[in-house]
């Protein structure tokens, strides 16, 4: 077994993408917007996973910061794999970082990472995750510096 799919192997969370004519900018690759809503849908998918919840519109977070390394253009029906992890976890926010790949290939083609905050849309103010979504998070924990980031903030 590589060494490459041993680090795949501990991600917990991917899905597949396929690129669409609709994706693509007017250089014939995806535009760099249309991976933020890549991104926006592998985290909610992720945290549903994570926290069980079956209704996109309970969740109880909100996005804090978010950004996107490209490396490799994304043409049309590429097959894009996306995976998501947790490389830190704090008291009330999270940060996750993404890797996209070419799902035949496993060519990397771009990484992503973005924090977010539990949040009680309610009082509208931040609030401690829960203990048990804070478990699954430490357990599926993956080195932002793995991945090419800086080390997470502690």
């Amino acid at each position: 077994m590589t060494e490459h799919t041993e680090a795949r192997k501990r991600w917990d969370f991917s899905e597949r993408i396929e690129v669409t004519f609709r994706d693509l900018d007017l250089a014939g690759h995806v535009n760099n917007a249309v991976v933020f809503t890549w991104m926006e849908t592998a985290r909610l998918h992720h945290y549903m996973q994570a926290s069980g919840l079956e209704d996109p519109m309970k969740i109880d977070f909100i996005l804090a910061e978010s950004s996107a390394r490209y490396l490799v253009p994304v043409r049309f029906q590429h097959q894009v794999l996306v995976e998501v992890a947790p490389s830190r976890v704090g008291r009330t926010s999270w940060e996750l970082i993404y890797r996209f790949s070419d799902a035949p290939t496993g060519t990397i083609l771009m990484r992503a990472r973005s924090v977010q905050v539990a949040y009680d849309y309610r009082t509208l103010q931040k609030k401690p995750l829960s203990d048990d979504l804070r478990e699954k998070f430490l357990r599926s924990l993956i080195p932002a510096e793995s991945e090419g980031w800086p080390a997470s903030e502690k």
